[in-house]
């Protein structure tokens, strides 16, 4: 079941999954990235935040939506290690695909970075496709128009 985020309940398994899924590929770029649960709670305010849970049991995976005058930014997605290779992954992003053509975008864009090979392949079997690289943040830009 994919709900809307409760942060009371999930910002904790959030932050765990940033922490352990994340932030290791993130500081590739900035080493001196720490995260607390103020920081995740303070990235959340602007996105819709969206968790797979199943029977009433704890998040096992979310993503992170923003709105943008052009598209749908992926801004964040994690699926926890023992619940990954289920179609968690899949139901979230087909959720933000959702998510974007009721706000009207055609597009959905996510960075993701070089080093995340596994993710890259992810994305890329969903039909994203890199449209950018940013050299700076070493990560690619990638697309998906939507139907």
């Amino acid at each position: 079941m994919i709900r809307k985020r409760i942060p009371r309940q999930d910002d904790r398994i959030i932050l765990e999954l940033v922490d352990r899924l994340l932030v290791p590929f993130a500081r590739k770029t900035q080493p001196d990235i720490r995260i607390d649960l103020r920081a995740i709670r303070e990235r959340l305010k602007d996105c819709s935040t969206f968790v797979s849970a199943s029977g009433g049991r704890a998040a096992n995976g979310f993503i992170a939506l923003r709105k943008q005058r052009e598209a749908m930014y992926v801004d964040m997605l994690a699926v926890s290690p023992r619940a990954q290779g289920k179609g968690i992954g899949s139901r979230l992003l087909e959720h933000a695909e959702r998510q974007a053509l009721l706000a009207g975008r055609s597009e959905v864009r996510l960075w993701v970075d070089d080093a995340n090979a596994k993710a890259q392949s992810f994305y890329t079997s969903r039909h994203y496709i890199p449209i950018q690289y940013n050299e700076t943040i070493r990560c690619y830009l990638m697309s998906k128009q939507l139907e």
